[in-house]
């Protein structure tokens, strides 16, 4: 007799979805793998008796946003210019490193590795960001190209600097991408980390604001206004750029036919009012305190003249200016988001501007440009079907090229071949000396360039280090040269470390460059530490 056959198949064990790693992921990893190489490279190369002070691009600013985490490590939440001689009370200023700083001292993490940290957990950000941005704006075949582009994609800067800068129309070309971090997404993540967690921030709140669009509602209004505070606490300026942009936005979609609802405009300002009180209190403090107003004059952040700019941002600038024009023709209510963002900040780039800072106002261009790069890009290969696969894998790479050519940099920097990246062991030994054996009120006369490592190696403050962050730096180093010779009388000197509350004579190498004036001649200076190459006196009747 035959064996029965059920009618009905039972059904197979349902099996567990493979686990799968997303295209956003993988580039995250990947990027934030290749940004620490040439750090990692650095510090295994070190030459002998040296020391890799940490960091390669804007490496004087980088030691100061060092300092600041310092102090957050020793538990301040107020800044103070640890960088000046001036009495000047704490203030809320660079709370992104102040928060890092109290990070690394919980974490019990040296500063620098916190610093290089930030930076790659920034770049991970950035890029989850940036892909869930694409996600809302883009079609599907378009968005990793778009996330590819606004992390990588670079300009052409260094044609300008391989035919030497020259000058064209009454201005000299410069390679910006190759010397500025703000303008791209790469430079950024391999240089500065509050750059990438500013753009991460101003990502996440459009995203916020996007939805605020289609669903008003209290649960996106506040954490937009979240993400808007905490820009506002590392990139205050670009709270007012984004409203402009978004009412720029608003305003086309409007005259497209869009209506808005009243219940959306009010979430979306609400949004927007809610770092009010912060952008205030920064206002307040830049304008009325008289240290901090001075600090604030010697900002150099002009905008750069227009051709280098043009030049630097090169081809994506090109393939997204023909995407904006698609974008107006068509009327594409997502993409207009995106294009009314360059042309408004290329104008307010050049438009007078009280606080000193348009070239601030970059920050996060690269985000629009690498969208609409896209974009561009792929409807202009359309014309070619053919050979469009064939030519796209010929120009994304050249879209990208000056970013790997800024890894190039940073891996040249790594051979050692540049002495300025390090220090001796003797500065180390005498700063990490002097970061235990400090008294509170401690202020430190050297060289400037000791002056610069000083506050953010044993957290004492110094009376000249930073071209920016020390008030009237090159009349202070004039000073300072003209009262350490032999020939000053000793009451003289006395009254400068007096006036100015010098505590300590950090003597070294650079200190006695050139220099016929000996400290340890002097009755009122004690020797307090003495090892290699390095001395410290205290100066007798000081702290």
């Amino acid at each position: 007799m035959a064996a029965a056959v059920p009618l009905t198949r039972a059904p197979a064990p349902a099996r567990r979805p493979a686990l799968t790693v997303g295209f956003p992921i993988v580039l995250a990893l990947i990027l934030g793998a290749v940004s620490l190489l040439p750090y990692l490279l650095a510090y295994a190369w070190t030459p002998p008796g040296k020391h890799f002070a940490g960091f390669f691009f804007i490496a004087d600013d980088a030691t100061t946003y060092l300092a600041k985490m310092r102090e957050g490590a020793d538990g301040a939440w107020l800044w103070t210019d640890p960088y000046t001689s001036e009495a000047h009370r704490g203030v809320f200023l660079f709370g992104f490193y102040l928060l890092l700083g109290h990070l690394a001292g919980l974490l019990h993490l040296p500063l620098v590795a916190a610093y290089h940290l930030a930076r790659v957990t920034g770049g991970v950000a950035l890029v989850l960001a940036v892909d869930r941005l694409a996600r809302r704006l883009l079609v599907p075949e378009l968005r990793r190209l778009a996330v590819v582009f606004t992390m990588l994609a670079a300009g052409l800067g260094f044609v300008a600097q391989t035919m030497g800068n020259p000058g064209v129309l009454g201005m000299r070309l410069e390679a910006l991408d190759l010397h500025l971090p703000e303008l791209t997404g790469w430079y950024s993540l391999l240089a500065i980390p509050h750059f990438v967690w500013a753009t991460t921030l101003i990502v996440l709140a459009l995203i916020g604001l996007l939805d605020l669009q289609e669903r008003p509602a209290v649960r996106p209004m506040v954490l937009t206004g979240v993400c808007l505070t905490a820009l506002a606490a590392i990139h205050p300026q670009m709270i007012p750029v984004l409203a402009m942009v978004w009412a720029a936005y608003r305003l086309v979609r409007w005259r497209w036919g869009t209506r808005p609802s009243a219940r959306g405009l009010l979430a979306e300002a609400t949004a927007f009012a809610i770092p009010l009180p912060l952008l205030v209190y920064n206002a307040w403090v830049l304008y009325t305190d008289p240290t901090i107003a001075l600090w604030a004059k010697q900002w150099k952040h002009q905008a750069p003249n227009s051709l280098s700019l043009l030049i630097s941002l090169g081809l994506p600038l090109a393939a997204a200016g023909y995407a904006m024009a698609l974008t107006w023709r068509r009327r594409d209510r997502k993409l207009i988001l995106l294009a009314v963002w360059p042309p408004l900040v290329i104008a307010l780039l050049y438009l007078p501007n009280v606080a000193n800072i348009q070239r601030r106002l970059l920050d996060a261009l690269y985000v629009p440009l690498g969208f609409l790069a896209a974009v561009g890009l792929r409807a202009l290969l359309a014309r070619w079907p053919r050979r469009a696969a064939r030519l796209e894998r010929v120009l994304v790479p050249l879209f990208c090229l000056s970013s790997a050519l800024v890894l190039a940099i940073a891996l040249r920097f790594a051979s050692g071949v540049y002495p300025e990246i390090y220090l001796s062991a003797d500065q180390v030994q005498a700063m990490t000396w002097l970061s235990t054996h400090h008294h509170p009120a401690d202020r430190v006369l050297s060289s400037p360039g000791d002056g610069l490592y000083i506050p953010a190696w044993s957290g004492v403050p110094v009376y000249v280090g930073h071209y920016s962050e020390t008030l009237d730096y090159f009349g202070k180093i004039r000073t300072a040269s003209a009262m350490l010779q032999a020939t000053t009388p000793p009451a003289q000197l006395q009254s400068f470390f007096h006036d100015n509350g010098i505590t300590l004579l950090y003597w070294g190498p650079q200190e006695r460059q050139d220099r016929s004036f000996d400290p340890g001649q002097e009755p009122y200076l004690r020797l307090v530490y003495e090892a290699g190459g390095v001395r410290m006196y205290r100066v007798i009747g000081g702290t």
